[in-house]
């Protein structure tokens, strides 16, 4: 067991070394502070009166600020133009990169205009920033993908040069992505999760996981987005993930006071990520560098020995 357990390290390792050589830049800089405009709110939206007036710059600002935050209502299911549906859900961008991807360690937006270009071990390849977000309207908002030169992508392109701005092309910021968490010597447990879920999180999310929508006809459609269900994120999706998601609950869940240990946080996503939810095509596609595949992939092929079910719940390291 332990030589096994060896070899899925020596795997690790070896694949974090290959994707550092593979996404190097060769670009060495000082980690930027995490800092936003003074038009910005505390809810993590554009300030109109802030912004110069008469500005094209500043309605692209305020318009991919607002897509962002009421996503659906742009972009999404409730679009008045049915051409603009991209998204599949009524998720907001939001939903996942809270308050207009202005907050630290919620995979937020600041400073992401000058790190891209980059690599992504996804698809193998260098993507553009506009990729990324397609991406995640393929995925986390289970719809496709939206025309690079449409009005929407170039709006949501200049808010996030706007949010990064003073940030050097290539830097780091402080906060950026979500905070890396350790592997559990056990498997994550769904049934365990469960009950976690009904103490901690259901009086948001509801003991359905369908959210809790928004009763004011302004604002984002949902006060606490589905986990689950036909309207939240796909199987294609990051959070599907266990280790990704279980670093994304023990940073901010529940909100405001994140209060999870770490195993009630892998727990919670276990149970979470067993429900029903969008199926995704082709995942067996993604990673096809498999060395780079991320150890809580549950679509084979792999490069190691581990069964599906272990790739999916753990555990990644020896008791």
């Amino acid at each position: 067991m332990k030589r096994f357990f060896y070899l899925v390290f020596l795997c690790f390792f070896v694949g974090s070394g290959l994707w550092a050589k593979k996404s190097d830049t060769g670009i060495s800089l000082s980690e930027a502070k995490w800092t936003l405009p003074d038009a910005l709110d505390t809810d993590g939206y554009v300030v109109e009166e802030k912004m110069p007036k008469n500005s094209k710059y500043s309605e692209m600002v305020i318009l991919g600020n607002k897509i962002l935050n009421e996503t659906t209502k742009y972009v999404g299911p409730q679009a008045k133009d049915k051409s603009k549906r991209f998204a599949g859900n009524n998720l907001s961008c939001s939903s996942c990169h809270a308050k207009g991807g202005s907050v630290a360690n919620q995979s937020g937006f600041v400073g992401i205009w000058g790190r891209f270009p980059q690599y992504n071990a996804r698809a193998d390849k260098v993507i553009t920033l506009e990729d990324r977000v397609n991406g995640c309207f393929e995925r986390s908002m289970n719809g496709k993908r939206m025309p690079v030169d449409s009005i929407e992508m170039k709006a949501i392109m200049t808010y996030m040069q706007w949010l990064s701005q003073g940030i050097q092309v290539g830097a780091k910021t402080q906060g950026q992505g979500l905070k890396a968490v350790e592997f559990l010597s056990r498997a994550a447990d769904p049934k365990a999760g469960k009950k976690i879920y009904e103490e901690k999180c259901a009086a948001c999310h509801q003991n359905n996981g369908l959210g809790m929508k928004n009763p004011e006809k302004t604002g984002s459609y949902y006060i606490f987005p589905p986990l689950w269900g036909d309207d939240s994120y796909n199987t294609g999706a990051g959070m599907y993930r266990l280790i990704k998601a279980a670093s994304y609950i023990k940073a901010n869940m529940p909100q405001g006071d994140a209060n999870l240990s770490l195993e009630e946080a892998y727990d919670v996503a276990a149970y979470i990520n067993s429900q029903k939810r969008p199926v995704k095509a082709n995942r067996d596609k993604d990673f096809p560098d498999l060395k780079l595949k991320p150890l809580d992939m549950d679509v084979g092929p792999y490069d190691d020995n581990l069964s599906t079910t272990q790739h999916r719940y753990g555990p990644y390291k020896a008791k």
